[in-house]
């Protein structure tokens, strides 16, 4: 049983004990009045309803008639609200990093090569993705000349963003190159250093 509905049936059970409780009262009262001799009795006359005085309301009355239920119902609007507008945001934030061209990193995190075999490994994955991505410009190119004019447009913005990323991956390839020179240089200075004797 959730929250809401223990709040509600405690609510209803409380409203009920009180109805039965004052129509208990109401009925002594009254067969207490009809048990009096007719001459102990009050006379009755006929009431003549009072006027009723408009009533005016303000925010403080307001505030007293308010049900925890209606308070409930508030905190539960307001926090939908703020889910709404956190979720907006969200997606608004992301609309918007999607619609902003990637750019390029300074160094892809692919491009570190620890070791020359790191590097022979990394350039070689290298080299397969760019066969890849140029095999998939390709195909791009060959469905833009047959598409209708209407795909167009949306064809030749793939065919250039992947051109962009085919350019930043042959970047990455050639730092990967540069790096495993510069790897091979000190191994290569350690085995001219053995093979040389020392000088005495």
């Amino acid at each position: 049983m959730t929250m809401k509905t223990s709040v509600l049936m405690s609510a209803i059970v409380a409203l009920a004990v009180a109805l039965g409780a004052s129509s208990v009262v109401m009925a002594q009262d009254s067969s207490q009045k009809s048990a009096l001799p007719a001459k102990h009795r009050k006379p009755t006359k006929p009431r003549e309803p009072a006027p009723k005085a408009h009533k005016v309301w303000t925010e403080d009355d307001l505030t007293t008639v308010r049900k925890p239920a209606d308070i409930y119902a508030d905190k539960e609007a307001t926090r939908a609200e703020a889910a709404a507008g956190a979720q907006k945001q969200t997606d608004d934030a992301t609309q918007t990093a999607a619609a902003k061209p990637t750019k390029a990193l300074p160094v892809a995190p692919l491009a570190h090569a620890n070791s020359v075999d790191d590097a022979d490994k990394k350039i070689a994955w290298e080299q397969r993705d760019i066969e890849g991505q140029e095999e998939f410009i390709d195909r791009l190119q060959q469905e833009l000349s047959e598409a209708p004019p209407d795909r167009r447009e949306h064809l030749q913005k793939l065919i250039e963003e992947h051109n962009r990323i085919l350019a930043d991956t042959r970047k990455e390839l050639a730092g990967l190159q540069a790096q495993k020179k510069e790897l091979e240089k000190p191994a290569a200075s350690n085995v001219t250093a053995a093979v040389q004797p020392p000088s005495q």
